[in-house]
This record gives C-alpha cells, sequence and structure tokens, in this order.
C-alpha cells in the first residue's frame, strides 16, 4: 500500500511539472519568435540602425539598413575638427644672394626674416553612401561606396593675419627683375617640401590643398554595421578613397608648381591618388 501510494505521489509530481511546462512553453516560444523576427529577419529596409564613427576620416554619424539579405547599405556624414597644427617655414627671401637684388629696399626686408609661422587647418567634411557586401558566413565583409563634399583637405595660412607684405614685395620684385633681365629666379615665399608658397594682395599666405568632389572607396572590413541577435555591433574597415592627385591652390584658384619635380613632397603626392583610411564604427540597432 505504501509502495502504491508513492507511486502515486511521483506520477502527481510529475504530471504537475508537465502542466507547468506546458504552460510555459508558448510564452517562451512567442517570446523567441518575436525576437528573432525583430533581430535576424531578412528583408528590404526592414531593420535600421544607428552609429558613430572615428577613423582617418575624422568623426562621423550614420545610419544603416539592409537592401539585401546579404548587402547592408550605410549613408552618413564624416570629416575631421581637429585644431590648427602649427610651424616654421622657412622665408625664401632669406636665401636670395643675387647682389643686384640684394640691394633692393624690397629684397631688404625680406632678408631680415628668417622663418614664418604657418597654421595647418585640416577641415575635410564629406557625405558618403557605403554598400557593404557579406558573400561569407563570417563577419568579413567587402565595402565599395562615394565620399562627396570639401575639395580642401588641408589649409594653410599665416597666424599672423596681413603681416606678410615683406614677403609680397619681394616677389612682386623677383618677377619683375624675371620679366626684364629674362631670368628664372624662383618665387618668393615660404617652403613647404619642393613647394614656395606665395603672399597674396591682401599680404597672406592662404594656400590649399585640393582633390576631387567626389571619391570612390573601396575596402574590407570585419564585424557587423548591423547586428543579427543584438542591439550594438562593431565594425572595422579598411581601404581607399580614391581623390585624384593633389594640389596646392592659393586662394585666386592658381595652381602652385613644384620648385623639384621628382622628388620630395612632389614625388610624394604624384603617387599619392589614393588616401589610406582605417575606421571604427559602433551602431545601435533602432529595429
Amino acid at each position: 500500500m505504501k509502495q502504491f501510494k508513492h507511486i502515486i505521489s511521483r506520477l502527481s509530481r510529475v504530471a504537475l511539472a508537465a502542466a507547468a511546462i506546458a504552460l510555459l512553453t508558448p510564452a517562451m516560444s512567442a517570446q523567441s519568435d518575436k525576437s528573432l523576427k525583430l533581430h535576424s529577419e531578412n528583408g528590404l529596409f526592414n531593420h535600421l540602425s544607428v552609429g558613430v564613427q572615428t577613423g582617418l576620416t575624422g568623426f562621423g554619424v550614420d545610419v544603416a539598413m539592409p537592401v539585401h539579405r546579404l548587402v547592408t547599405l550605410r549613408a552618413g556624414i564624416a570629416g575631421n575638427a581637429f585644431g590648427d597644427i602649427k610651424f616654421k617655414a622657412i622665408n625664401t627671401g632669406s636665401e636670395i644672394t643675387n647682389v643686384q637684388l640684394v640691394e633692393d629696399d624690397a629684397i631688404k626686408q625680406s632678408k631680415m626674416v628668417d622663418k614664418v609661422e604657418l597654421a595647418l587647418k585640416p577641415r575635410f567634411w564629406n557625405f558618403f553612401v557605403m554598400a557593404e557586401v557579406h558573400p561569407f558566413p563570417t563577419p568579413f565583409y567587402f565595402a565599395a561606396g562615394l565620399f562627396a563634399g570639401s575639395r580642401n583637405f588641408l589649409h594653410f595660412r599665416n597666424t599672423n593675419d596681413g603681416a606678410l607684405q615683406f614677403l609680397y614685395d619681394a616677389n612682386q620684385k623677383v618677377s619683375d627683375y624675371n620679366a626684364l633681365f629674362h631670368t628664372n629666379y624662383p618665387p618668393v615665399g615660404v617652403k613647404f617640401g619642393d613647394y614656395v608658397f606665395t603672399a597674396d594682395e591682401n599680404y597672406n599666405i592662404d594656400v590649399k590643398m585640393k582633390t576631387w568632389a567626389v571619391k570612390p572607396y573601396l575596402g574590407i572590413g570585419f564585424g557587423q554595421s548591423m547586428a543579427r541577435h543584438h542591439r550594438l555591433s562593431v565594425a572595422v574597415d579598411a581601404g581607399l578613397m580614391f581623390w585624384g592627385a593633389p594640389k596646392f591652390m592659393l586662394n585666386n584658384e592658381k595652381e602652385i608648381k613644384s620648385t623639384q619635380k621628382g622628388s620630395g613632397v612632389t614625388h610624394l603626392i604624384s603617387w599619392f591618388k589614393a588616401y589610406p583610411l582605417l575606421q571604427i564604427r559602433l551602431a545601435y540597432k533602432i529595429f
């Protein structure tokens, strides 16, 4: 009799456990289905994430959404807002040795200053559209897109506004001398590698390093811009932004020619037709 009661008691406990599992299973299943639908469903524009990024393009924000089960589309804006970088550049007027030129008052004034302080102003902002293709069941992906926006990659300007009349006057004197005596003395200004930046009529150095306005991009990445099973995701990608051979331009849009072709900064610029990028992105999936 006792054994029978023991069996009945065990069966009752099993029955209660089975009933509890039966009651909980639909709720768990519904929650799982909801999570699956929210985070893993493939489709067109059915998810959206917002992200922030940092890297060699500067800081940026973007939005991303799937356009295919293998392709995610991103669009946003990125750029840099670093402070000015100050440095001193050699005044080429101080290097003039021609006797006739040295006797001129404008050249004498120029030779009194050895170096001029310039401020390098990084100001480079671009809108971008990027497609990420995930062809393999791994975190690796290919990226291709376009950056469009600022042509000015770097801006050079003297720190003491309107203080370079001595450079302007000296350069005018050398230009007149070359025209009169058919000589070929280089312009007077400040040196940046193989380039000489001359002062404008406002007595300032105002030079921009310019690139293409529209810049194609190709790269590879690791991670996800659109997480499948989580809200947060991290991705790192590296590639090349093709922007043409940069040119140094005066504020009147006149190109500055190098004083020594095929060497130094000129040689570097000649093959620097693509800007290498490395970016880290943190994204949050809204839905």
